[in-house]
């Protein structure tokens, strides 16, 4: 329940099936702490709804088949600066997470953390997930996640690699042949415990947080 004076989170569901967001709607609006402003099925319907709507937390779902219009995220971040995006599902890229997006949650989350957690995103808190599996693939052999053992240089590449950019672009940014920012990489995802950008990308904003402070490259 809401507490006193506390109002309703504005949330704009973007993409998926139109079956899947109707129930996700459903889910939200039952928990008492949203309000869902509208759900539409492409990032060009979600700049326009997010204009007239002026949504707190936007959560887009992630397929892989589908994928998504990186410039329509782009323009919803432009135009929405202060809203919350969050990605829901299994196959968030560097690409979408280094927009703006402030964090990946899993689809396989139950319903009482899944609310949990979109309250805490919205709310800038660290999301309460319980047991529940996350979005990032499990952990090999138990081995920890730990990004404070990357070296500072490490960070500087990760940093990069979440905003999208390629190992060419990441060594021109660093003064570094792409061989070198490769060698960096593969060490950070020994280290991670990862075997994707996705997942390395994940991990660095979900310890730094929402990126946006390095100059364009």
């Amino acid at each position: 329940m809401l507490a006193r004076g506390e109002r309703r989170i504005r949330v704009l569901l973007v993409g998926g099936h139109e079956v899947a967001r109707l129930g996700l709607r459903c889910l939200l609006e039952t928990s008492h702490w949203f309000d869902v402003v509208g759900d539409v099925g492409t990032m060009a319907d979600a700049v326009a709804a997010a204009a007239m709507r002026r949504p707190v937390l936007v959560v887009v779902a992630d397929t892989s088949a589908d994928g998504h219009d990186m410039d329509g995220l782009q323009q919803l971040r432009t135009r929405m600066p202060d809203a919350r995006i969050v990605i829901l599902g299994e196959h968030a890229n560097a690409t979408m997470t280094g927009v703006g997006a402030i964090g990946c949650l899993s689809r396989q989350l139950s319903a009482p953390h899944l609310c949990r957690a979109l309250r805490d995103l919205a709310a800038g808190a660290r999301p309460d997930t319980g047991e529940s599996p996350s979005a990032l693939a499990p952990r090999r052999n138990g081995l920890p996640r730990d990004v404070l053992a990357l070296t500072a240089q490490e960070r500087r590449v990760l940093e990069l690699v979440a905003h999208g950019k390629t190992n060419k672009e990441i060594g021109t940014a660093l003064g570094l042949s792409a061989k070198t920012v490769k060698n960096y990489l593969s060490n950070a995802f020994e280290k991670l415990n990862v075997s994707r950008r996705a997942e390395a990308a994940v991990l660095f904003i979900k310890r730094y947080g929402a990126l946006g402070t390095r100059r364009s490259v």
